[in-house]
């Protein structure tokens, strides 16, 4: 998982996104004995994607609000 900021989580960096990639090569052509594994990390992967996605979401809602609210639009 990632760090936090003042109790949001920071955006995927590229290291983990380039390991999420290279995930997504190793699933096209398992081994039999790795299956296990890359089941696990294929899991922990997209753990990391939802609640990545789920926090853009969250902070363009935010940001949304903001410029409403700058705007007088609220």
């Amino acid at each position: 998982m990632n760090d936090t900021t003042e109790g949001r989580r920071v955006q995927l960096g590229e290291d983990r996104l380039v390991e999420i990639r290279d995930l997504v090569q190793q699933l096209g052509r398992p081994d039999q004995d790795q299956a296990p594994r890359l089941l696990a990390d294929a899991r922990t992967a997209l753990l990391d994607l939802l609640a990545d996605r789920d926090d853009l979401v969250r902070a363009n809602d935010e940001a949304a609000e903001e410029l409403a609210l700058w705007t007088g639009a609220l």
